[in-house]
């Protein structure tokens, strides 16, 4: 059965750093107090000097500065905004305020204002390395990779040594499907500072580079940081999916589901984990969870169809796959995948309806193979013999289409031909009680008695119960 998978395009997980220099007073012991707790990364306490400072001199643009600084790093974005406006409108015009400005914005998700604010620091400091980099983190975030990729190859040019550059470069790479770029990008910003969200990025790229294991230890890597990242879980999961480690997948998935119950791809992950693994009552809720939270599209109803079927739950499965057509009529698998149904509800005719729609879209060996086994049952032996032929065609070792077409040769007494597929039949399968029951009926019409019966004999051994009445009709011993 075929199988797909989704690997999850994240948003940029960004940490901010303001690095912007801060003007000291040397004379105000309450000034140098508050800068002195700055230093400290005691940003409460400085915040509440500066206030006081600021009680006795309300003009001061540096310490109006200095305060935003403090409320940028206590998380309060609209209270740095507010201070940096104020020590603008002070007279304090350095390219730092608005920088500042702009990363509270940015912070805010205002991704137009900080992008304003990055220009004008732009303006008053040509090639301003920080203000450039956070510019293209805010591009990359209206999804402007193209104009992004620009303004983040300034900052690497204006400063090869500054991580954070090679950081969001990495990341606007990555969106612009330029994977081994990006992955050098990462590499680079490693060289320079460890950060574990280079890490999570890095993996991201090997993983859709398919060097699976790398990404598998890049995010090993994230989770001994942070044993609560639930995207590094969903991400290394599907490393593992894609080795076919569906155990290791599943334990993955379902950790990240328990740090954020509501990403519906994590559900639908880990249904395809338990899918693989044969747990299809298991994997129902899952399914049914991803679905219901707006993963709906014809690919997940006709994965949930495709569990419905292998549960023997066919009128489910139809309705999944009806869905899935509705949703989209180019979707292939949905009618491969409804044909299979309704040849276990002994529909042949609509079997060769899905069939047929189905080539219409895709050539495949399988969905020939399985339209021509409906001729078949339809006694369109000529038919079945040409669909046979071109599922032989595409897969030229497809055992059980030389198998169906030489039983097929038989029902037309095309005995040579027969012959030859059954033969070939047996030579890839010699475990193949049907190629040999079918192969010991055609030699009794060859007046070959003694391989007819050894053939009928084989296939009784194997298990194909028809052939004791053919040996009882050709005498044999």
């Amino acid at each position: 059965m075929k199988t797909k998978n989704l690997i999850i395009i994240l948003l940029a997980f960004t940490v901010n750093v303001l690095f912007a220099q801060r003007d000291k007073e040397e004379g105000d012991p309450m000034f140098k107090s508050a800068y002195t707790k700055y230093e400290n990364k005691d940003y409460s306490g400085a915040y509440l000097d500066y206030t006081t400072f600021l009680m006795k001199k309300p003009k001061d643009a540096n310490a109006t500065y200095n305060r935003g600084l403090c409320a940028y790093e206590l998380k309060d974005y609209k209270d740095g905004i507010t201070n940096f406006n104020k020590s603008i409108e002070l007279g304090r015009k350095k390219a730092d305020g608005y920088y500042s400005r702009g990363l509270c914005n940015y912070s805010l998700f205002n991704y137009e204002l900080a992008i304003a604010d990055f220009d004008t620091a732009l303006t008053l400091k040509t090639n301003y390395t920080k203000a450039l980099t956070y510019k293209g983190a805010a591009l990359n975030e209206l999804k402007k990779y193209k104009e992004a990729l620009d303004i983040l190859n300034q900052a690497v040019n204006s400063d090869p040594n500054y991580e954070t550059a090679y950081y969001y470069r990495a990341i606007t790479k990555y969106y612009l499907k330029d994977y081994q770029n990006g992955l050098d990008d990462c590499n680079k910003a490693l060289a320079i500072k460890t950060y574990y969200e280079t890490y999570f990025w890095r993996g991201l790229h090997y993983l859709n580079l398919k060097r699976y294991q790398e990404s598998i230890t890049d995010y090993d890597t994230v989770i001994a940081h942070d044993p609560k990242y639930a995207k590094a879980y969903y991400n290394r999961a599907i490393s593992y999916y894609d080795l076919k480690n569906y155990e290791k997948a599943l334990a993955d998935n379902k950790k990240s589901l328990e740090l954020d119950p509501t990403k519906p791809e994590a559900y639908y992950n880990r249904a395809l984990d338990k899918y693989q693994l044969g747990k299809y009552k298991d994997a129902e809720p899952d399914f049914n969870a991803a679905i219901d939270l707006k993963l709906n599209n014809a690919k997940h109803y006709t994965q949930r169809g495709m569990n419905y079927y292998y549960q023997g739950k066919y009128s489910q499965a139809i309705s999944d796959f009806n869905t899935a057509v509705l949703k989209d009529p180019k979707y292939e698998d949905a009618f491969y995948y409804r044909a299979l149904t309704k040849y276990y509800l002994e529909d042949d005719k609509g079997v060769i309806e899905d069939c047929t729609s189905a080539l219409a879209i895709k050539k495949s060996s399988d969905t020939y193979y399985q339209r021509g086994i409906s001729k078949y049952n339809l006694k369109d032996y000529a038919g079945a013999i040409d669909d046979f032929n071109e599922s032989l065609k595409i897969k030229p070792d497809y055992k059980l289409a030389i198998l169906e077409r030489g039983i097929a040769y038989y029902q037309t007494e095309k005995d040579a031909l027969a012959l030859a597929d059954l033969n070939k039949a047996i030579e890839l399968n010699p475990k193949s009680s049907r190629a040999f029951y079918y192969r010991g009926k055609l030699k009794k019409y060859m007046n070959d008695l003694a391989g007819s019966c050894a053939d009928l004999k084989q296939a009784l051994s194997l298990g194909e119960e028809l052939a004791g009445d053919e040996m009882t009709k050709n005498s044999c011993k």
